[in-house]
């Protein structure tokens, strides 16, 4: 099958579940991502998906840099590696019900992205109700790396993955990626993040448009990231 574009649209926070603050003091960085897909998110939880869920995920390469050589996060094609994310990747946000907390930061301890923890749940979440075609979610800067070190960082390659299941063997792998596939399978996004700003699919060289999955459960239509500056 096709892969699936993550698609982030609308960037208005609301029917949030506020979780606690990361207890950043001072200037800091909030970065907020919306994905929405063709149909809507399988969440396990509609008429008919029997428990199952897919995978939803934002992948996150910070740097220091203001145009990283790095190609950054990269999806994972067929099973392999660690079934989420390829490529060179720092930190992701996943949306996946069973695993705990419904939205849940996750940082890799190296390059080889085989090593990964949990640094949290985001600040403010969007409630994904039946028929939703929509996660959204928002993060402090300082919940990915130290307070003291939130200004040193001056971009992050971001890519939106959505995947039928993180299977590292075996087959049936169904997933999507920014960019119109076959042609652009790769394509992840250099947020600059020195000030406040507002990034749209729309404005982009690369619109993520429906039709090239399909599954329209998975198929990115849209997507949205706001930089703020506090």
């Amino acid at each position: 099958m096709k892969p699936v574009l993550c698609a982030l649209s609308a960037l208005v926070v609301c029917g949030c579940a506020k979780f606690p603050d990361s207890g950043a003091v001072g200037a800091t960085t909030r970065l907020v991502f919306t994905m929405e897909v063709d149909r809507r998110i399988r969440s396990g939880r509609n008429a008919g998906e029997n428990g199952l869920p897919y995978i939803y995920v934002v992948a996150i390469m910070l740097s220091k840099l203001d145009n990283p050589p790095e190609d950054g996060p990269l999806p994972v094609i067929s099973p392999g590696g660690n079934g989420i994310v390829a490529g060179q990747c720092t930190h992701f946000v996943m949306f996946y019900p069973p695993q705990g907390p419904e939205y849940q930061i996750w940082e890799f301890r190296d390059a080889t992205l085989n090593e990964r923890f949990p640094k949290g749940v985001p600040l403010q979440t969007t409630d994904v109700g039946p028929g939703s075609a929509r996660v959204q979610f928002e993060i402090d800067l300082s919940q990915l790396v130290p307070l003291a070190d939130v200004g040193s960082y001056r971009s992050a390659k971001v890519n939106f993955l959505t995947m039928n299941n993180t299977n590292t063997q075996g087959g049936g792998r169904v997933w999507d990626a920014r960019g119109q596939f076959p042609v652009q399978v790769n394509r992840p996004f250099t947020v600059p993040l020195r000030a406040s700003r507002i990034f749209r699919n729309a404005q982009t060289d690369a619109v993520e448009g429906s039709g090239d999955c399909a599954d329209p459960d998975l198929d990115i239509v849209d997507w949205t990231i706001e930089v703020r500056k506090l």
